[in-house]
């Protein structure tokens, strides 16, 4: 990023973010800057077409057409103010504070008489940076992207940072570098003194060696797997031209920081045989969590592409504004305003909508990360994760540290006060932010699951390339959580929090076709793909449903996280069969209605786990709630070029009851309802053929009959009431009844 080309003008020269001068307000929790530059000055920017400030006029002027004539008596009066990121810290015993400065989050109009915002700062976002020789360095932490990630600068970066780790040292001291005991059952050995590029070939070390892994995007079907067949000839030699980009460079990286093997799922797994996939693919927790790095191809949307480029930055050439920076003590040095303020949070890159590369992540000790932005290399076996990047943003985050904050809690490392506080000093010291750490005792089983769950609305929101990987890519996660959690796994839940685990619910815009392979038992959320929007965070003391059993057939007994073939829930609970008509969801035993004249209500109410579910489809009025899921539904069956059957004219359904009205006590207790699942007969049959056993049930969605809106005015009260009680009470005679779910 050439910050020589940056825009400034007579109005920018104005521009002087000063922040120890006292125009600093934080009146509110607010972080204001307000700059020595009028309404005025703004209106004459707006007619020179100056390129920092004439686009946030505009935008401002697009709200308020009067903006200018509003203020035409106090134009002097009114001034410029920017929203701003930084953090406020103080050095030494003589209270001297200073700040450092990350980000501009819009620009607004402050009234310097009132000493009140005139104006909401609806624009003008910007990253702030500067270089490393500026004055202003020492308070602007970030930097310009860096051209070239394979510079010897940052190569010479990454070795010394990985170097400190390991030996524990500077901001490394709470690192755990616990000895590898583990060796995968296959590497590429990397023979770099030979020649360049490097010779290449399998091998099966005898003990336990130095090695990287590589996390990255396949982007398709990869030639130069290992198979069957080729599996004797790579153990060889692997033609480097055969590697596609991302594997040579993922080879060169690992070279040049001192390593001579690396692990590479096409090549070390044989992707022809299920049996080795399986085996190998339950061993990925130690394989990722025993390296010494994971070098995450995040900027690649495929193997093909590589990621040791150089980044285009051509895009920034008309968006980087320079302006004065005081850096105290009599001296300036220069900002620079980047406009790049997208709030992606680190999760623009290919790798971050992926499924597998979440656990790839979360299950590595430190984790060298080539973005389209930056290079940074993290750190996890510590719960601050000290982070070093060759440009941008210092602190973008790319997960959710929560779950390995719990998992290694600074009270139980062995090390001193002294030692956290010197650590905590050299960190603030080195990069100008105070570590993200946690002190706090172990926080217990609950605040594990509830990471877990957040995990899996993450996960499930990302793509996979094979649907029947969904309860496989997540199962290195679940293996690493599982001894904290002291529950058993069963496809995908844990088994002390059903029934309450059981009320996922699949995001309407996310929703899928059925998976014509099997995924998973239809009470779990592996057996539909789409992104889990949410669960219901309710207690299991307050259900109704009793679970008594819950059988899972694993396809390897080995792989106790793994994919299952079947699963069983025996459960005893409140069921009754209801009757969905396109206009009316009534009670099968007296005819009681369920819903409403205004059947958006019952949209409200009914949520199905995927599109092709019959009930959506009932009602041919231009009106049916499901409306947009039903021609999503025709789209699917089209590009499949089948036939779509016959809408049917009514639908019989069965509703589970989980929670009763009033469980949940965030709610009112007049407007909270029954939650439960909607369910069909896997084996219809007639009650005198099923001679005693339990109806054999599949999930196909939820219900909610919590009320979170008032009346409409098109209903009257009478039907309301009437609405509201028969929902509320349509449990109340229920017996309970065994049933099992498939």
């Amino acid at each position: 990023m050439d910050l020589n080309g940056a825009h400034s003008c007579e109005y920018c020269s104005k521009l002087v973010l000063d922040l120890a001068s006292g125009r600093l307000d934080s009146t509110n929790g607010a972080n204001r800057l307000v700059f020595n530059f009028n309404l005025q000055d703004l209106q004459h920017a707006h007619t020179q077409g100056c390129l920092l400030l004439n686009p946030i006029v505009s935008a401002w002027l697009s709200w308020n057409p009067s903006l200018f004539s509003q203020w035409e008596d106090r134009m002097g009066e009114i001034v410029l103010f920017a929203s701003i990121e930084y953090h406020f810290h103080e050095e030494g015993e003589d209270e001297h504070y200073d700040c450092d400065l990350n980000a501009i989050d819009g620009m607004g109009l402050w009234d310097t008489a009132s000493k009140k915002r005139v104006h909401m700062p609806v624009a003008g976002e910007f990253y702030v940076v500067t270089s490393d020789e500026d004055a202003a360095s020492a308070a602007i932490k970030s930097r310009p992207i860096a051209i070239d990630p394979a510079s010897d600068e940052t190569f010479s970066q990454l070795r010394e940072n990985l170097n400190s780790c390991l030996r524990m040292e500077k901001i490394h001291i709470d690192c755990r570098n616990t000895a590898g005991s583990y060796v995968p059952s296959r590497l590429l050995k990397l023979d770099a003194c030979s020649q360049d590029p490097p010779k290449v070939r399998l091998c099966s070390p005898d003990e336990p060696t130095p090695y990287a892994v590589l996390s990255y995007c396949w982007g398709g079907d990869q030639t130069h797997k290992t198979t069957s067949m080729n599996l004797a000839a790579n153990y060889i030699s692997i033609a480097w031209d055969s590697l596609p980009r991302t594997i040579q460079d993922a080879i060169q990286v690992a070279v040049k920081i001192g390593l001579e093997y690396i692990w590479v799922d096409s090549i070390c797994i044989i992707q022809d045989d299920n049996v080795d996939k399986q085996r190998e693919i339950a061993c990925m927790p130690r394989i990722y969590n025993e390296s010494v790095v994971t070098i995450v191809a995040a900027r690649a949307k495929s193997a093909r592409e590589g990621f040791l480029h150089h980044r285009d930055t051509s895009k920034y050439k008309d968006g980087i504004f320079k302006l004065e920076f005081k850096c105290g003590h009599g001296t300036s040095g220069h900002a620079y305003l980047v406009k790049e303020r997208q709030y992606d949070y680190g999760r623009s890159d290919p790798t971050d909508s992926r499924a597998w590369t979440l656990q790839e992540s979360y299950l590595s000790k430190r984790i060298i990360r080539y973005g389209s932005k930056q290079c940074s290399m993290i750190c996890q076996c510590s719960p601050s994760k000290p982070q070093i990047v060759d440009g941008w943003v210092l602190d973008l985050s790319y997960d959710a540290p929560d779950i390995e904050n719990i998992l290694f809690p600074v009270s139980k490392l062995d090390l001193s006060p002294e030692d956290i506080a010197k650590w905590k000093h050299y960190y603030k010291e080195e990069h100008g932010v105070n570590p993200n750490i946690e002190s706090s005792d172990y926080t217990g089983d609950e605040n594990i699951y509830k990471n877990w769950r957040e995990l899996v609305m993450d996960y499930s929101s990302r793509s996979l390339t094979v649907p029947t990987d969904r309860i496989l890519a997540i199962s290195g996660l679940a293996d690493r959580i599982a001894p904290a959690m002291q529950s058993r796994y069963v496809a995908g839940h844990w088994e002390t929090h059903l029934p309450e685990d059981l009320l996922w619910e699949i995001a309407f815009e996310s929703m899928r076709m059925r998976p014509t392979d099997y995924q998973g038992p239809s009470w779990s959320w592996t057996s539909v793909n789409g992104s889990i929007m949410s669960f219901d965070y309710m207690s299991t003391d307050t259900a109704t449903l009793k679970i008594l059993d819950v059988e899972v057939e694993l396809c390897d007994s080995l792989a106790q996280f793994g994919a299952v073939k079947s699963g069983l829930l025996r459960a005893k609970g409140k069921l009754v069969e209801a009757r969905w008509n396109g206009t009316e969801l009534l009670l099968r035993r007296d005819r009681k209605t369920l819903s409403l004249a205004n059947i958006h209500f019952v949209a409200g109410c009914l949520s199905p786990d995927t599109l092709d579910e019959e009930f959506i489809r009932v009602s041919n009025h231009s009106q049916n709630p499901w409306n947009p899921l039903v021609a999503r539904y025709a789209e699917a069956i089209a590009a499949e070029n089948t036939k779509p059957p016959t809408p049917p004219r009514e639908y019989d359904m069965y509703l589970l009851e989980i929670f009763p009205a009033g469980a949940n006590t965030g709610f009112d207790t007049k407007t909270d309802g029954s939650r439960g699942l909607i369910l069909k007969d896997s084996k219809p049959e007639r009650h005198h053929q099923r001679m005693g056993r339990p109806r054999t049930l599949r999930r196909i969605g939820v219900f909610n009959f919590s009320h979170h809106s008032n009346r409409e005015s098109e209903v009257s009260v009478q039907d309301w009431e009437t609405y509201v009680s028969n929902q509320r009470h349509c449990f109340d005679d229920c017996e309970l009844e065994e049933i099992v779910i498939e």
